[in-house]
């Protein structure tokens, strides 16, 4: 990638981590002794195509943030910022959009509980947004998939035309903000940041990566993780 090109990823770990318990929110929470959002962090910390990093947290947990990052990223000379995320999801991440630095050319938006994001991956997307401008990290649809309306199954949809959307998405920077701002405008609002930019009537190129690529989200998915560690599988 051009030297000139000037990449900021954004992580997302502002949640409250409701749907997984515990002591510490599930972003904090160590996987394999390693705290999940360290793990979800240290592949765009150590990235060649990343220059600028972003954390959007807990407004309550911005300081022990930093010396979260501070005490695992000994020796990673890249700037990196903490600040206090939006009431959703879409808030923290245009708050993020709108503290990049003067010049940033293209995000990288990942979720702060993806642990299992390689180099590689970001490399291929990086890649691709050059040409696209929209680029999401994706895997096919295994199982049947049915649309439902109350306790009824009503009609089940062509696999083949399903994908699961993963992060980090990556976009050219001014794309992505004319999207959030639009969708404020239009009060459009989404979990998924591809979305917001497909409801503008731009396309978003989807890339096929490892089902491994998986989200944190409550008990079985820690279980699943774990054993992947444990497996030496990732």
């Amino acid at each position: 990638m051009d030297t000139l090109i000037s990449t900021t990823a954004i992580i997302t770990a502002a949640g409250s981590g409701s749907r997984l318990p515990g002591r510490a929110k599930k972003q904090f929470r160590e996987l394999g002794g390693i705290p999940i959002l360290i793990r979800s962090l240290e592949p765009f910390a150590h990235s060649p195509y990343i220059n600028n990093i972003i954390i959007t947290a807990p407004e309550a947990d911005v300081e022990s943030t930093r010396a979260l990052i501070d005490n695992y990223l000994v020796g990673i000379d890249k700037p990196y910022l903490v600040i206090a995320g939006g009431e959703e999801r879409q808030d923290s991440v245009f708050g993020a959009l709108q503290s990049c630095p003067v010049g940033t050319n293209y995000v990288a938006i990942h979720d702060g509980v993806r642990p299992f994001v390689t180099m590689e991956l970001i490399e291929q997307l990086m890649s691709a947004v050059l040409i696209d401008q929209a680029v999401i990290p994706a895997a096919r649809m295994k199982h049947t998939v049915k649309q439902i309306e109350g306790d009824y199954a009503l009609i089940t949809l062509p696999r083949n035309q399903l994908i699961q959307a993963f992060t980090p998405q990556v976009f050219a920077y001014s794309l992505i903000m004319d999207a959030y701002l639009e969708s404020y405008a239009k009060g459009f609002v989404s979990t998924d940041d591809a979305s917001l930019v497909e409801q503008m009537g731009q396309k978003v190129r989807y890339m096929v990566c490892s089902e491994f690529n998986l989200k944190i989200t409550d008990e079985t998915d820690l279980f699943f993780a774990t054993q992947l560690i444990e497996k030496n599988m990732i």
